[in-house]
C-alpha cells in the first residue's frame, strides 16, 4: 500500500468519524484502488452498524423506581437540613473556649508590638504619626478578633450540619 492509500483511507475514516461526506477526491481515489475501495466499503458497513444502532431505553418500571428512590433520599436530606440543629449552642461554646484559649497571647503580642513600635519609630516619626499608626493597628486587630468571634456561630452551624449529613449518610 502507498503512503498516498494510508492518507486517502485515514482521511476517509475521519470524515466518518466527523459524520461528515469525504472528500470527492477522496471517493474518486477510492473508486479506482482496490485497497481503499475496500476500505470504503468496510468504513460504509461499519457506518450503517452504528446508524441501526440505537440507543436503548430504560423501562418504565426501572425509571419509576429511580425516581422513588430519588425523591426518598431528598426528602430525609431536606428533612435532616430543615431540622434544628440540636447541640448548637453547645458547639458555639466549644469553639468560643477554644478561641479564648490563645487570646492573652495575642493580646500580650500586640501590646507588645505596639510599646517596641512606639520606641523604634517614636525617634524617627512625629508623634503624631506614630500616634495614628498605633490607631491603625489597634483598629485592624479588633476588626480580626470582631470577624473570627462573630464567624463562630456561622461554623459550629456548619459542623452541626456536616455531622447530621454524615449521620445521615452512615444511616443510609
Amino acid at each position: 500500500m502507498s503512503e498516498r492509500c494510508e492518507t486517502v483511507q485515514g482521511r476517509l475514516s475521519d470524515a466518518l468519524l466527523a459524520r461528515e461526506p469525504a472528500a470527492p477526491t477522496d471517493r474518486q481515489h477510492a473508486e479506482r484502488c482496490a485497497d481503499c475501495g475496500a476500505h470504503a466499503r468496510a468504513l460504509a458497513d461499519v457506518g450503517e452498524a452504528l446508524a441501526a444502532d440505537s440507543v436503548p431505553r430504560p423501562s418504565d418500571a426501572l425509571v419509576s423506581i429511580t425516581l422513588e428512590r430519588a425523591r426518598g433520599e431528598l426528602s430525609r436530606r431536606e428533612a435532616a437540613q430543615a431540622a434544628p440543629l440540636d447541640g448548637w449552642r453547645r458547639e458555639v461554646g466549644r469553639l468560643v473556649g477554644l478561641s479564648l484559649l490563645p487570646l492573652p497571647l495575642v493580646l500580650l503580642w500586640n501590646a507588645a508590638v505596639l510599646s517596641l513600635g512606639a520606641e523604634l519609630l517614636g525617634g524617627v516619626l512625629p508623634d503624631a504619626l506614630v500616634r495614628a499608626l498605633g490607631a491603625g493597628y489597634v483598629l485592624a486587630g479588633t476588626t480580626w478578633l470582631a470577624c473570627l468571634y462573630g464567624s463562630l456561630p456561622v461554623v459550629a452551624h456548619r459542623v452541626l450540619r456536616r455531622r447530621s449529613l454524615s449521620a445521615l449518610e452512615v444511616a443510609t
